[in-house]
């Protein structure tokens, strides 16, 4: 799946909580590339059945902090 490289750190999570947390619930794991490389793509590896809840988990990380960047960001004129 292609993910903007802005918002792969919404999807690792702080010390790479975001990983764990899809994984432990979906049992698949996900991969993103290293910092330095230009790739977009985050591949997803499991059972195909737990696939869709976890792309969907990943979705809603990167949804969820867009949300709230803009609100906290445009509401407070800067971050909380």
């Amino acid at each position: 799946m292609e993910v903007k490289k802005s918002q792969h750190r919404y999807v690792i999570g702080q010390k790479g909580s975001g990983l764990t947390e899809i994984l432990a619930a979906t049992g698949v794991s996900v991969e993103i590339p290293p910092s330095d490389n230009v790739s977009e793509t985050i591949t997803l590896r499991g059972d195909p059945d737990k696939l869709g809840p976890a792309l969907t988990m990943v979705y809603a990380k990167v949804n969820n902090n867009n949300y709230y960047y803009s609100y906290y960001y445009n509401s407070n004129n800067g971050f909380v």
